[in-house]
């Protein structure tokens, strides 16, 4: 049996979104196998503490030139055996934390940057991973790396968490959302160009409710763009002379909350979570509209990490409102086509594969020097 690692995931904040869910996996199924695990903060966030009852270390300090020899002077009693830093602002502090422990360093990208902001950029690991194809694609060339250095890993879900046939009492109820309104869920992270996909399903819904009468959207989570959100939902339920858009604000059963929906609409994680409750998804994020997302076109979205990063054409609210009124009209049929989808997660794209991969590379570098 392999020898049990020490290891450091270096991570900006471990609040609500993509990144800190997937590091937040990664870290029970590391720590499930007898590995130690240390996370290293800026920001607990929400789930710092969450963090250390499910038995990592947390260790917070501030990611600057004060904040280095801090995080030194607390990891080199520990020994660890590897430094993985995720995303671009905690690899510019986990690069030279590791060179300070004298320790292999893994560097992973999670989505899209603007070319000009990587000229400067010295954070960069031997062996970058990546969680998309589209993520390669974009950090090969110019001030980017050779593509020979990427190696391409995935967003896992645990499938026992995010599942159909949850417990929903009471959701559309906190919403005051009728038990018969078709309901379209936005669960996003409104911020910049994640926060079109809500407004332009405040756009889309009027088009919708003329096929779908009574169809009710309720946008999950939180973000610098909330208040706009409030203000684009007042402004469209005004002019429908009704209660059709509520803003729900973050939360944390996000399993329960995925099981209430007739359709999602999602990126990133969050797609990939809704479709493993075998909810119909609609992939629509940062970089553009996907569309549906179905069994046959699952691996294409996955690449593009269900619109969160790549190219994608901006969405027309028509076509946006075509495609919800095609999963709402026949829901029968487009449950069985998420649950299709929910079998391809089930069989390849677990948090334990994903540990997997991880470990692998880990134990590869280690072993490399």
């Amino acid at each position: 049996m392999a020898e049990p690692l020490t290891i450091v995931e270096v991570t900006g904040r471990l609040g609500i979104g993509g990144v800190e869910t997937h590091v937040s996996r990664l870290a029970r199924g590391l720590m499930g196998r007898g590995h130690r695990v240390v996370l290293l903060t800026r920001d607990p966030g929400v789930y710092g503490d969450e963090a250390k009852d499910a038995g990592a270390d947390l260790m917070v300090v501030p990611f600057n030139r004060s904040g280095l020899p801090q995080a030194v002077e607390l990891l080199l009693p520990i020994e660890p055996d590897i430094v993985h830093a995720h995303n671009y602002r905690a690899a510019r502090f986990g690069a030279p934390l590791a060179r300070a422990l004298e320790r292999p360093y893994l560097m992973t990208v999670h989505g899209p940057r603007p070319w000009w902001k990587r000229i400067f950029f010295d954070g960069w690991s031997n062996t970058i991973l990546t969680v998309s194809e589209a993520d390669k694609d974009h950090i090969v060339g110019p001030f980017g790396v050779s593509a020979d250095r990427i190696e391409v890993g995935f967003l896992g879900v645990d499938t026992e968490e995010f599942r159909p046939g949850l417990d929903t009492a009471g959701l559309r109820a906190d919403w005051d959302v009728p038990d018969d309104r078709p309901l379209i869920l936005n669960v996003s992270r409104f911020t910049h160009r994640k926060a079109r996909p809500a407004l332009t399903l405040i756009e889309a819904l009027p088009a919708v409710r003329e096929e779908i009468p009574g169809t009710c959207a309720v946008l999950v989570g939180t973000g610098d763009e909330l208040d706009r959100m409030h203000a684009a939902a007042e402004e469209g339920n005004r002019r429908l002379r009704e209660r059709a858009t509520v803003v729900a604000g973050p939360r944390t059963d996000i399993p329960r909350v995925m099981n209430a929906a007739d359709v999602v609409v999602a990126t990133a994680t969050t797609a990939t979570e809704a479709l493993a409750a075998a909810a119909p998804t609609i992939a629509y994020g940062r970089t553009g509209y996907f569309g549906i997302v179905t069994p046959d076109n699952f691996e294409r979205a996955r690449a593009l990490c269900f619109a969160d990063h790549g190219r994608l054409p901006a969405a027309r609210p028509e076509t946006f409102a075509a495609d919800l009124v095609a999963l709402l009209r026949d829901p029968a049929a487009a449950r069985r086509a998420a649950a299709e989808a929910r079998n391809i997660i089930a069989t390849n794209y677990s948090v334990e594969r994903m540990v997997d991969h991880v470990e692998s590379v880990y134990r590869r570098l280690i072993e490399s020097g």
